[in-house]
């Protein structure tokens, strides 16, 4: 797999990664940011030119000394640096670094990954990005890769789900549901299409995210669909 390949990949699941029991359960037993906890996904990529088996590492990294409390550091497997806030509504995503460097913190940028305080049919927003809609056949000359941005729909479906990975079973996962579809020119004579996204997650408690089903469609004949799952292999407590 090319540099180039990789770092797009990364990006792309840095975005879909970004969405992130009863009354009360606080976000952060499902949104673990303790420095030196790593995890391990196993990726099938589903494309309209077939299917690809892929690796996703990432960690918390150790505070630097002139970081603030209440800041957290994830370090994707090419040196990706996400940076996240945590706040009493709950955790924020404030930056995205590809090499170290001083986070930006405009309001702006500042996006919930997963609220505090969780409670059943609770509903928030992110921003995503299209991530597996691309393909090389025509009528492309050659690999065509479609990033819409995306607003996405987020809401608690259950407080209580169970599912299995290669790591193991899991019980009591916090399932969440996201949506979206938006309008886009996807050019090269093709012209405007609707694209519709819907995602499911699975956190486990003081675990964190173990499993990601996304999917991809487009109302358009040339580039129809992409699916995306992310399973947990293995992960290390710090």
């Amino acid at each position: 797999m090319s540099v180039a390949t990789a770092s797009y990949i990364t990006a792309a699941f840095t975005l879909i990664l970004l969405a992130g029991c009863g009354d009360g359960t606080r976000g952060s037993e499902y949104f673990p940011l303790m420095p030196g906890a790593e995890w391990q996904y196993r990726v099938q990529r589903v494309t309209m030119d077939g299917a690809s088996q892929l690796r996703y590492l990432i960690k918390v990294g150790v505070p630097m000394p002139n970081e603030p409390l209440d800041q957290r550091t994830r370090v994707t497997f090419d040196g990706q640096r996400l940076i996240y806030k945590l706040k009493d509504e709950g955790i924020y995503r404030i930056d995205m670094q590809r090499a170290p460097g001083p986070a930006s913190t405009q309001d702006i940028q500042q996006q919930m990954v997963m609220p505090a305080n969780l409670s059943l049919k609770q509903q928030w927003q992110d921003r995503s990005v299209t991530a597996v809609l691309e393909t090389k056949r025509p009528p492309f000359e050659s690999m065509f890769r479609l990033q819409a941005p995306i607003e996405m729909h987020y809401r608690i479906a259950s407080l209580h789900a169970d599912v299995t990975t290669p790591a193991g079973v899991f019980n009591n996962c916090l399932l969440i549901n996201g949506s979206g579809s938006a309008e886009s020119d996807l050019g090269n004579g093709i012209g405007h299409a609707t694209i519709e996204v819907t995602n499911t997650e699975w956190y486990a408690p003081n675990v964190g995210l173990v499993r990601m089903e996304r999917h991809e469609r487009t109302s358009a004949p040339a580039l129809k669909s992409g699916t995306v799952v992310m399973e947990l292999d293995k992960w290390s407590p710090p």
